[in-house]
């Protein structure tokens, strides 16, 4: 926020614009006691420019594993973060883009990871994902199925199906080399583990690993 110098505290009444502003995202006419106020409050608890993306994303990610795709508004989130609504709106036009941009940041299920062992790579791809499914990802998975051209499975598709995908899909090719069925066997272990997920056995155990390698053709992990 611009640094203003305080005006004289007086009656006198303030026009306040400022269009870059996550505390006054539009003109505002206040007098000068409630200036002052606003400006204390806003110094004390409005989260910096630097924070507002970080917590938007993680609160919003938090309320759709609590409440549901239907169940989160901009507005929800805004209060849940601490932030101002005018600023969610200047970042994301509305709860399909911030929702979608908070599942792509939640990467835990599907970030790279690199041992110098294909094989280890790939078992510990399985169980992160084993690992996420049961935490809210597969509810909003299934969700997304009952109902496949919505925006809620457009969401799922985009931000967390095809990520996985590929994720598998990379490690695979690590470890059996690239083939044309290769998508097609990752694809197939990621739905066994979605499975699993729906009639709940998707515990991240080495049985379930070693269950998962058979479905893609793999035989099975190193002593």
């Amino acid at each position: 926020m611009p640094v203003m110098p305080p005006p004289p505290r007086t009656s006198a009444r303030v026009v306040f614009v400022d269009v870059t502003s996550d505390t006054f995202p539009r003109t505002t006419v206040i007098d000068n006691r409630r200036y002052h106020k606003r400006m204390q409050h806003a110094q004390r608890g409005r989260p910096r420019h630097s924070e507002i993306d970080r917590l938007a994303l993680e609160h919003a990610v938090t309320l759709l594993a609590e409440r549901g795709y239907a169940g989160v508004r901009m507005k929800d989130v805004a209060e849940s973060a601490g932030i101002g609504l005018g600023a969610l709106y200047r970042r994301w036009p509305g709860k399909k883009e911030l929702l979608m941009a908070a599942l792509r940041a939640d990467v835990a299920e599907h970030e790279a990871l690199d041992s110098g062992d294909p094989l280890t790579d790939l078992a510990a791809a399985v169980q992160r994902i084993a690992q996420a499914l049961p935490r809210g990802l597969g509810r909003l998975i299934a969700a997304s199925l009952s109902e496949p051209d919505s925006e809620l499975a457009q969401v799922a598709r985009e931000a967390k199906l095809t990520p996985m995908a590929d994720g598998l899909t990379a490690r695979l090719e690590k470890v059996a080399g690239p083939g044309p069925d290769v998508r097609l066997r990752a694809e197939s272990g990621l739905a066994y583990l979605i499975w699993k997920t729906a009639v709940g056995d998707a515990t991240p155990t080495d049985a379930l690993t070693d269950e998962t390698f058979a479905i893609m053709g793999i035989a099975g992990r190193r002593a």
